[in-house]
């Protein structure tokens, strides 16, 4: 069985007025369009184009290669991809419309029927709102010149240790420095920390993830400067199973000549849900003795906006999987600039992880986005922070 698919994006044309251009893309799409049973809306309002893709899925994604590949308009971004049950403009293999700055955004030709409450009727709404609209320019790309390089670093390594750490640089890149680095627990063959923590018991586990943050403290202390701060991710249980937990990490800190504010405890959304109101009071100590918390991970588990709020972090870390090709994402476009807004709001610096790809910093540092963690810029370096050498 066949399944239908619409599929919506937008884009930006490459030429200095769409309007020349929308009658010429309908004339070129009429013989595609009719043979594979492919309809839809085509909308401009001079600068951007919002397209409406209907028909049967394979067709649709064909459709949408060909057209990410079409010279009359770049920064392409999918907005969604979904089976419909039927067709919202069946009757035309493409309809174009111009939506000119004197038309309201809700007026529509007589001959387009669409219920207020549908996604696709919200979406022209949007569009005609200029809520979409968040891509990069190509002039603005150009102009957009950054540049971070800094050497590599190590710290003293315990050959009898049977764990160790890697380090991973968080990066701003409005200012050009390293703002931070994280602690990432290794083993000696290489394993993460779930594996790790998996093969403990649920106390030996606590206990574990708490003492071991002396050795991510010992190291840290020969690879960061007085103004620059660790990251380290705790369990909420080993926060919440032991009372003198923060004095714990204090008295690390004081140990390697750390000060308290050079300290940040991550732990994500999902364990914070699961601890309750003994992780909040937990929270508090750390803070009342001046170690931050940042929520890690954020989007990438069921709780959500709510614990957001509830919480209020020192510091979001926005998931990569949402980050992952966000320059050509629409929703997660939107999840970002809600984000952002939200945190730009309550004064919540704002981390993106996972950042692989240079068109996805392009993308986030255009709309406001300062502070970056991922490949692109280093990768975790075991026993200390690799050279940077970050250049656009």
């Amino acid at each position: 069985m066949t399944v239908l698919r619409q599929l919506v994006y937008r884009s930006r044309t490459t030429h200095k007025d769409a309007f020349q251009q929308i009658e010429q893309i309908e004339a070129d799409s009429e013989a595609f369009n009719s043979r594979y049973n492919i309809t839809g809306l085509l909308l401009t309002d001079g600068e951007y184009f919002f397209q409406v893709i209907e028909g049967p899925g394979e067709h649709v994604q064909a459709l949408f290669e060909k057209l990410k590949s079409d010279p009359r308009h770049n920064n392409i971004v999918k907005i969604c991809d979904h089976p419909v049950f039927q067709r919202d403009f069946g009757a035309w293999n493409l309809r174009t419309l111009t939506l000119k700055s004197d038309r309201s955004c809700y007026w529509l030709p007589d001959d387009i029927y669409l219920k207020r409450d549908s996604q696709v009727y919200g979406l022209i709404n949007s569009f005609a709102n200029g809520r979409w609209r968040g891509c990069l320019p190509e002039h603005h790309r150009i102009g957009l010149h950054r540049s971070i390089s800094t050497t590599g670093l190590s710290a003293t390594r315990d050959e009898q240790s049977p764990y160790q750490f890697a380090f991973q640089p968080i990066i701003d890149t409005h200012l050009g420095t390293i703002s931070s680095i994280e602690a990432l627990l290794r083993d000696n063959t290489g394993r993460y920390p779930e594996q790790i923590l998996t093969d403990l018991s649920r106390s030996k586990r606590y206990e574990f993830d708490l003492t071991s943050k002396q050795y991510a403290i010992a190291m840290a202390s020969e690879l960061l400067s007085s103004n620059q701060s660790l990251s380290i991710n705790l369990l909420p249980g080993a926060l919440t199973q032991f009372s003198d937990a923060s004095d714990y990490l204090l008295s690390y800190l004081e140990q390697f000549s750390m000060k308290p504010q050079q300290l940040i405890v991550e732990v994500t959304e999902n364990e914070i849900i699961n601890e309750g109101d003994a992780f909040m009071r937990a929270v508090e100590t750390l803070r009342s003795k001046g170690i931050r918390v940042a929520m890690d991970d954020f989007g990438s588990g069921y709780a959500g906006l709510s614990v957001l709020a509830d919480f209020l972090p020192d510091k979001i870390k926005l998931d990569r999987a949402i980050a992952c090709n966000i320059h050509e994402h629409g929703p997660r476009q939107a999840i970002v600039h809600a984000v952002m807004e939200f945190a730009t709001t309550l004064g919540i610096p704002l981390i993106v992880e996972g950042i692989e790809k240079m068109d996805e910093w392009y993308w986030l540092q255009h709309i406001g986005i300062q502070k970056f963690q991922g490949f692109l810029f280093a990768r975790p370096e075991l026993c200390g922070v690799s050279a940077i050498n970050f250049q656009t």
